[in-house]
Formats: C-alpha cells, structure tokens, sequence
C-alpha cells in the first residue's frame, strides 16, 4: 500500500462555491442543503414531503414546487467525487443539523443483511 501525500502546492475550485481550496476529492451530493428550499419545506409541512405520509400524489403540490422538490431531491442523493471547501462543507453540516438531524426520525435500513 503506498502512502498518500497531499499536494499542498495545487488549490482547486470548490465545486458548491468555486473558491480556491487546498481540500481533496470526497464522495458528495450535487448541492450542499440550500437553506431556502429548507424553508419552502418547511412551510408546506416537512411531514407531509419527506415523512412517512410523504405521498405527493394525495398532496395539492404546485406544479412548480413539485419540480424544485424533484430536481433538489435528486441533486440531494446525486454523490460524486468533488472538491469542496472547508467553509461549505462546515455550513452544510450546520444546515443538517438545522433541518435533518432529528434523533427520533433517523434510520437506516440495510436490506439483504440476514
């Protein structure tokens, strides 16, 4: 196995924000959390989007609200390898602790797993 170096000599663009940073490749989704669809959510009734009766078709979504959820959903679980920024990477988590680290609404299910 052969130890990695960092190349401290090379900045990258952010891919969320594009400023130049020394931080390397990490597996990440598409956008960081964005705060004003956060709200928008919000305001509809998370439960009502993302919860257990999160069934769109019983819900009279706009036909443009519906889009931003679909596109920020799938920009959300879109992971890639990117280079981004430690100021991003520390607002994002701020912004999960904010909206999505709910102890009593977090699982994780393995299937397959017997």
């Amino acid at each position: 196995m052969t130890k990695k170096t960092l190349n401290r000599e090379k900045q990258n663009p952010c891919s969320w924000c594009g400023r130049l940073t020394w931080m390397e490749q990490m597996q990440l989704p598409e956008t960081p959390i964005l705060e004003f669809m956060e709200e928008k959510i919000d305001k509809y009734g998370r439960n009502r989007i993302w919860g257990e009766d999160g069934d769109w078709s019983s819900q009279d979504l706009d036909s443009d609200f519906e889009a931003e959820l679909l596109v920020y959903d799938q920009m959300l679980c879109n992971i890639s390898p990117k280079v981004v920024c430690i100021n991003c990477l520390k607002d994002d988590d701020e912004l999960w602790e904010k909206y999505y680290n709910d102890d009593d609404n977090f699982e994780i299910e393995f299937d397959g797993l017997d």
